[in-house]
């Protein structure tokens, strides 16, 4: 005996399949139709495609480039429970979230940007930069410095947390530690990162237009205790940022203290 139910119910299914699979492909073909005849331009008889979008255009406008691209613009956070207490809005300002994780960032990139523009490195050349530090700057100088294809060499002292040794090193840097000593003495850290960077030579990459480029690695000491380019990363970005997020309503500001060039 033939069981005609199972028979018909399996023939519903395998034309059910097919309706599904016909439909699928009819609508696709749809779509592409109605969207190559939106985003095609006639002129005449000849058919003139856009010409292709960048990814950049097609995926979001907030695509940023490389590393550089997340330094700075950070969020200001409403500090609540300050805010509820003294009746005034306390806003923190999440400098956190920069890819070093401090304001740093900012520093380092204008530091080694300024550099470029003097002419005094050139990426991918096998240029070094040097700099003295306890640890934060180190950090960016070492993530930025790779990025954009320098060599770093940093010098600290030795009595640092080892987790700095330990994330400088990670970013590729090299590290070299030395004892704590007083800043007249020709071996403390920031004085040997500056005769580190002169004996590896400070030859200028291009000193004029029509001269012949060198190809020499030059050595950088950022020396960010006397560099301009240090205080001149928050007055042209962090300052002007600050006032546009708050539309200019600031009564005051409170910063830590130290080589902070942020006042």
């Amino acid at each position: 005996m033939i069981n005609t139910t199972n028979s018909n119910t399996s023939r519903q299914l395998i034309y059910g399949l097919l309706l599904g699979v016909i439909l699928t492909l009819s609508t696709n073909s749809l779509r592409r139709w109605l969207k190559r005849k939106n985003g095609d331009k006639f002129n005449g008889n000849k058919r003139e495609l856009n010409s292709p979008r960048r990814p950049s255009d097609v995926i979001s406008e907030d695509i940023v480039d490389g590393i550089e691209g997340l330094i700075g613009n950070t969020p200001l956070m409403r500090i609540k429970s300050l805010s509820d207490a003294t009746g005034c809005e306390i806003l923190g300002k999440a400098e956190f979230l920069n890819p070093g994780g401090s304001p740093k960032d900012r520093v380092a990139l204008n530091m080694i940007k300024e550099a470029e523009r003097k002419k005094l490195v050139k990426p991918n050349k096998g240029c070094t930069i040097f700099e003295g530090t306890s640890g934060s700057t180190g950090i960016s100088i070492a993530m930025i410095a790779r990025a954009k294809g320098y060599n770093a060499w940093i010098i600290m002292p030795d009595d640092q947390a080892k987790e700095k040794y330990q994330i400088l090193e990670k970013l590729g840097a090299t590290v070299e530690k030395v004892k704590p000593a007083s800043i007249v003495d020709k071996n403390q850290f920031v004085n040997l990162a500056k005769r580190r960077a002169e004996e590896f030579g400070t030859k200028i990459i291009n000193e004029g237009e029509g001269l012949m480029e060198s190809n020499e690695a030059t050595g950088f000491f950022t020396d960010q205790f006397e560099n301009l380019s240090n205080y001149e990363a928050h007055y042209q970005g962090t300052g002007p940022e600050l006032f546009r997020q708050t539309n200019g309503k600031i009564d005051a500001i409170v910063s830590g203290a130290g080589k902070n060039p942020f006042f």
